[in-house]
């Protein structure tokens, strides 16, 4: 069976050079630059002669280089980058932003008038900012897009807000953003890591709510016996 394709496409086409690319491909600064372990010193605890940093022990000595968890969020999906360099203004409850080509398109949207019960933190001016992404995308029949930030790429001065697109049907992936409190000119430079896109499939999954049968425990006791590993946890949780 062919391998169903996610499509990013614009009409303009200088954009080309700034393209969408897969989320594995971009991993932030920080997470590329943390060593896989730490030297662990020669103590009276389980490793009385201490642990090199050459040595990778899960749990022991390893960073969350090797943490599973966070190397497959980090991998999943595509990072759509900043299609032009914007300034944001902020001074007091007003916002004002504005870029430096023809595609950037950015507009407040009041909350007053259209998220006025939305509790938000008053850490954020009240308007958010719609950014008019360039980019459309398509997914095959039953699959939609979740947008979220790139969260790991700890961005403080503003938040994308999450939504889903039923991206099969519904091609546009427009960008909504709070920002900050506080009097700052922001400086977002194109190119930077802007919203993360992840396909999923919509097909709901049927809800079980249960006690532990004798065969989860079973079958918890092997996996986690697997997984007490020194070395290779990853693999051997995903069973390589």
């Amino acid at each position: 069976m062919a391998k169903a394709n996610i499509e990013f496409f614009t009409e303009h086409e200088a954009l080309l050079e700034f393209p969408p690319i897969p989320a594995k491909r971009a991993f932030p600064d920080w997470f590329k630059k943390m060593p896989a372990a730490k030297p662990v010193p020669p103590g009276k605890g389980r490793f009385p002669f201490g642990l090199s940093d050459k040595l990778r022990i899960s749990n022991v000595n390893a960073t969350i280089r090797r943490c599973p968890g966070l190397i497959s969020y980090l991998s999943e999906g595509y990072l759509v980058p900043l299609w032009s360099d914007f300034l944001v203004q902020i001074r007091g409850e007003q916002i004002y932003c504005v870029g430096s080509n023809e595609l950037a398109h950015a507009t407040p949207h009041s909350k007053a008038l259209q998220y006025e019960t939305m509790p938000l933190s008053n850490a954020y001016i009240a308007d958010s900012v719609k950014f008019t992404n360039p980019w459309k995308v398509r997914t095959p029949p039953g699959w939609s897009v979740m947008l979220s930030q790139p969260f790991y790429h700890f961005e403080e001065r503003y938040t994308v807000l999450t939504g889903v697109v039923d991206s099969d049907v519904y091609h546009h992936i427009h960008v909504n953003t709070l920002f900050k409190r506080g009097d700052a000119d922001h400086q977002l430079r194109m190119a930077t890591p802007f919203v993360h896109v992840m396909p999923f499939p919509r097909d709901a999954l049927s809800l079980e709510v249960r006690a532990m049968t004798a065969a989860d425990k079973k079958r918890i006791e092997r996996l986690d016996f697997r997984a007490k590993r020194f070395f290779s946890k990853n693999a051997s949780i995903r069973g390589d």
